[in-house]
């Protein structure tokens, strides 16, 4: 099973709501990370301006009592003016003013204060009647109050107080009222004071810190156009010299990628050139036969070619199925991605033993399968134990000689279990040992009809399910020393948990 290179695709984020804002549209020079610059001038102008808005609603506030507190404390001023200058006289004879009250009470013409005397019964003694007084008011002994009010359609300040009494111990309120205009104006220029450096700073603030983003970006820029340069099939990794430490550990990702698709483009690489090389001496001899018995006049013979033709489609049949099972064997990175069943080695073992009972007999061989005493589970795919074990007795028909034996056993302890073929063929020497997993690599000298793969095959799926290849003493059947005994280790599974 043929991995195929995965294609990176480039995606890219529409900010065209973005780019509408008048300072964006000046930081998008690269549309490669014209994204991620919105990105980031969206995270860092948002809050931004939603704190400036907040601080605008705050600075209003803070001028509006800024404005208040002078003229409110003369309005005060005023109100205790006047209550003691009432208290100098009798309400009942009429309040007049002494001169300087008079004039401090006057001032000019925009900050002139009007007032007001009523009695207990919120009657008008003296003063200005115009004067709006709050709609529920209660006797607060020399409780200075301030509000705002209308009057004649003129936005005004009202002071009032309670606690006065006259000089024949009469209480009465006073009330003075000044008008907004001047606080509004003191208001107005506070807010211009304040808001015109932030109007002025904050625009210039948000355009260096776009240039200063977009130059902090711009070595994004250079790994891209370096990414970009490459060949497709150029597979080496990119150099991180120029890239910020924040992308390092992108490239590395990235480099790591690259790795995997190269091992993987190796194997597609390696599978083809195998292929090619192994088809083409089976394919060449079906050629040569198939050319014989078109010539040949005698059916005998032309029936020996097309015997010989079948054979040779069998060897390449099996060829091809061995060297697809060998690219999924390598395809499978990591032995964790492969199907965890839970899987009995007796079981295993004594059905794939007995697919191989015809071909053992045809060749007079004792074909003898030796089971554990209890369950021996392990976890794994099944049909790739299945192909291996395929593989380990394939090898051991193909070298045993006729009249000779094969054992397949199954063992197990408390931490392992193990697959083991056992025959009486010729054996594997100590120096080729070291070669019997490689593949395509056969033993000089033999004359079976093999393709050298079936061991490399054992190898990958063994690696994959975590186990391990050990040569054992063969010829223990007999008690005679030669022929060749491989035994598979697995982690064993206990036989009450689950896989």
């Amino acid at each position: 099973m043929l991995i195929d290179p995965q294609v990176l695709k480039d995606t890219r984020t529409d900010t065209e709501s973005v780019s509408q804002t008048w300072f964006f549209g000046l930081f998008r020079r690269k549309k490669s990370h014209g994204a991620l610059l919105n990105k980031i001038m969206i995270w860092m102008f948002g809050p931004l301006f939603l704190l400036w808005s907040v601080g605008l609603v705050i600075t209003y506030f803070i001028a509006q009592n800024i404005a208040n507190a002078p003229y409110d404390r003369t309005l005060a001023d005023h109100l205790r003016l006047l209550k003691h200058e009432v208290e100098q006289q009798s309400i009942m004879n009429g309040i007049q003013l002494s001169p300087s009250a008079i004039t401090i009470m006057q001032g000019d013409t925009t900050s002139m204060t009007h007032w007001e005397i009523r009695d207990a019964n919120s009657n008008s003694v003296a003063g200005d009647t115009h004067i709006p007084l709050p709609e529920n008011w209660a006797y607060e002994e020399d409780k200075l109050r301030l509000r705002n009010e209308t009057s004649n359609n003129q936005s005004i300040r009202v002071a009032y107080i309670w606690g006065g009494q006259d000089l024949d111990g009469r209480p009465f309120l006073a009330v003075v009222s000044q008008s907004n205009e001047m606080r509004a104006t003191l208001q107005q220029e506070i807010l211009t004071g304040m808001l015109t450096p932030q109007l002025i700073v904050l625009p210039l603030a948000a355009l260096l810190a776009g240039l200063g983003l977009t130059q902090g970006l711009e070595p994004l820029s250079l790994l891209q156009e370096r990414i970009r340069a490459r060949r497709a099939n150029d597979m080496s990794p990119i150099s991180a010299d120029l890239a910020p430490a924040e992308i390092v550990p992108l490239v590395a990702a990235m480099n790591s990628l690259l790795q995997r698709l190269a091992a993987t483009h190796e194997t597609q690489r390696r599978f083809v050139a195998n292929a090619a090389h192994q088809l083409k001496t089976p394919l060449a001899g079906m050629r040569t036969q198939a050319e014989l018995a078109l010539r040949e006049q005698s059916p005998d013979k032309r029936n020996a070619s097309l015997e010989q033709m079948v054979l040779g489609s069998e060897r390449a049949t099996r060829l091809v199925n061995q060297l697809l099972t060998l690219a999924k064997a390598e395809s499978v990175e990591n032995p964790h991605l492969i199907a965890s069943d839970s899987i009995d080695l007796n079981e295993l073992a004594r059905t794939q033993t007995s697919l191989w009972v015809e071909a053992a007999l045809a060749k007079k061989i004792d074909l003898g399968l030796e089971p554990a005493a209890q369950p021996a589970c392990i976890a794994g795919d099944r049909m790739m134990l299945a192909e291996l074990l395929n593989n380990l007795i394939e090898n051991a028909v193909l070298y045993t000689p006729p009249s000779g034996w094969i054992t397949v056993r199954v063992g197990a302890d408390a931490f392992s279990a193990y697959l083991e073929v056992d025959d009486s063929g010729p054996g594997i020497s100590e120096q080729d040992r070291e070669h019997v997993f490689d593949r395509f690599f056969r033993v000089l000298g033999s004359q079976a009809d093999g393709s050298g793969l079936g061991l490399s095959i054992v190898k990958e799926i063994a690696e994959h399910h975590g186990g391990s290849i050990t040569f054992m003493p063969g010829g223990r059947r007999n008690g005679l020393a030669g022929g060749t005994c491989l035994r598979i280790t697995f982690s064993r599974i206990p036989h009450d948990q689950p896989a």
